[in-house]
C-alpha cells in the first residue's frame, strides 16, 4: 500500500504562483526544444541532442526548486531519511518522478552521443552494428533502473514484483528457448566479431556476403543471388570461414608434368609465368612446389595471393594463372600428360606381343595384344 501523508500545499500557498511557475517552465522548455532543432543545422546532431537534454534537465530542476520553496517543503526534501520513511506528499513525489524521468532522458542522450557519435577512435575499435546494439542494451538497462527507482519512490514493494517477474521469466524461458538462445548467441557474435556486414564468409555449407546482422539472425546473400537467413544459435554452432578479414586470400592450383621433365625447370617456368600477372600479388610472393607423385605425372602446386578477396577476383586470377602456365609450358616443351596406365605381362608367362589381323572387306588392320605362350 502506498502511504500518503498530508499534502505539502499549505493554506498560504498561492495557486496562481504555482501555475505561473509551471507555465513558465513549459514555455522555456518549448523554446529550448525549438532552439535544439535549429542547432542541428549548425553542429552535429548528437551534440545538439545532448545540449538540449541537459538544458531541459536544468530547467526542470530549477522549476522544481522554485516550487519546493514556494510550498515550504525544502526541509522535508533535504532529509533523505524523512523522504524514504515518511513520504513527502503526492506533489513532491510527482516532482521527483519528473526529475527522474528527465535525468534518464538526459543519460540516454549522452549514451547515444558516446556510442553512436561515430568518432574515428570508436570506429576503429568497434563496428557500427556493435555500437548500435550496445546503445540499445544500455538504454534498456537505464530504463529498467528508472522503472524500479520510480516504483521505490512511490513506496511500491519491489519484492513481490521481482518474485512475479522471476516466475514469469521461467515460464517465458521454457516457452521461447530457441528465441532466447538466438538472442544470447547474438550478443556472443557481437562480442566475438567473427564477421561484419559486407564480408565474404562461409558458414557451414552456406557461402556468400553478410547483408545484415540482427539480434536474432544473420542474413547473407550467396553467390547464386539467394538470400539465406541463419539463426544466431546455428551460426555459433557452425564453422565460420571469413575470407575478407585479412584483406588478402591465398589460392592453390595443381598441375601435372611428365616424368621425363626436369621438375626444377618446370617450377621456374611456372613461377615466372605467375609472377608476371597483374591479378596476382607480388607480396607475399607466389610459390611453386612439388607435392606428390601421381599415376602419370609429378604434381606441382601453384600457390599465389590476391588482394581484396571477392569471388570475381578469385576466378579471374585462377583463369589467368591457368592460361599463363599452360602457354609457358607449351613454349618450353613441357608436357602436361593425360591420365595413362602402363600394361605389362607377368614374366613367367612370357609377357605380351602385338599381332596384326588380316583386314577383311577393306577394313583397316587391327592390332591386338596376345600372350607369347601358344595355346595348347
Amino acid at each position: 500500500m502506498i502511504s500518503l501523508v498530508q499534502s505539502p500545499f499549505q493554506s498560504t500557498t498561492d495557486p496562481a504562483g504555482t501555475l505561473i511557475v509551471v507555465a513558465g517552465a513549459v514555455a522555456l522548455g518549448v523554446v529550448i526544444w525549438v532552439l535544439g532543432k535549429r542547432l542541428n543545422t549548425r553542429i552535429q546532431s548528437a551534440n545538439a541532442e545532448v545540449i538540449r537534454a541537459v538544458l531541459i534537465f536544468l530547467l526542470t530542476a530549477v522549476a522544481a526548486g522554485v516550487l519546493l520553496a514556494q510550498w515550504d517543503a525544502t526541509g522535508k526534501v533535504l532529509s533523505l531519511v524523512g523522504v524514504v520513511e515518511f513520504g513527502i506528499g503526492v506533489g513532491i513525489r510527482i516532482l521527483f518522478t519528473i526529475l527522474f524521468v528527465v535525468a534518464v532522458y538526459t543519460l540516454t542522450r549522452i549514451l547515444k552521443r558516446l556510442l553512436l557519435g561515430g568518432g574515428d577512435s570508436a570506429s576503429r575499435v568497434t563496428s557500427a552494428h556493435q555500437r548500435r546494439v550496445s546503445y540499445y542494451v544500455s538504454q534498456v538497462a537505464v530504463y529498467i533502473f528508472a522503472v524500479f527507482g520510480i516504483l521505490s519512490l512511490w513506496g511500491i514493494q519491489l519484492g513481490d514484483l521481482l518474485l512475479g517477474a522471476g516466475v514469469l521469466g521461467i515460464v517465458l524461458g521454457f516457452a521461447a528457448q530457441e528465441t532466447l538462445g538466438s538472442i544470447l548467441a547474438g550478443f556472443i557474435l557481437m562480442l566475438s566479431r567473427p564477421f561484419a556486414v559486407g564480408d565474404w564468409v562461409r558458414i557451414g555449407e552456406h557461402e556468400g556476403f553478410i547483408t545484415e546482422i540482427t539480434i536474432n539472425n544473420v542474413r547473407l546473400r550467396n553467390l547464386d543471388g539467394e538470400h539465406v537467413v541463419l539463426p544466431n544459435e546455428a551460426v555459433n554452432n557452425r564453422t565460420i570461414i571469413n575470407r575478407s578479414l585479412e584483406g588478402k586470400l591465398r589460392l592453390r592450383i595443381e598441375v601435372g608434368i611428365d616424368y621425363d621433365v626436369d621438375p626444377d625447370h618446370a617450377e621456374n617456368v611456372a613461377l615466372d609465368a605467375i609472377s608476371e600477372l597483374d591479378d596476382v600479388m607480388n607480396q607475399p610472393a607466389p610459390q611453386v612446389l612439388p607435392v606428390r607423385f601421381d599415376d602419370s605425372a609429378v604434381i606441382l602446386e601453384l600457390r599465389f595471393w590476391i588482394d581484396s578477396p571477392m569471388p570475381q577476383r578469385k576466378w579471374r586470377a585462377i583463369q589467368s594463372v591457368i592460361h599463363a602456365v599452360k602457354s609457358a609450358f607449351r613454349e618450353e616443351g613441357i608436357k602436361i600428360p593425360f591420365p595413362q596406365k602402363e600394361l605389362t605381362g607377368r614374366s613367367e608367362t612370357g609377357g605380351f606381343y602385338v599381332t596384326q589381323e588380316t583386314p577383311r572387306n577393306g577394313e583397316a588392320p587391327r592390332q591386338t595384344e596376345e600372350s607369347d605362350v601358344p595355346p595348347e
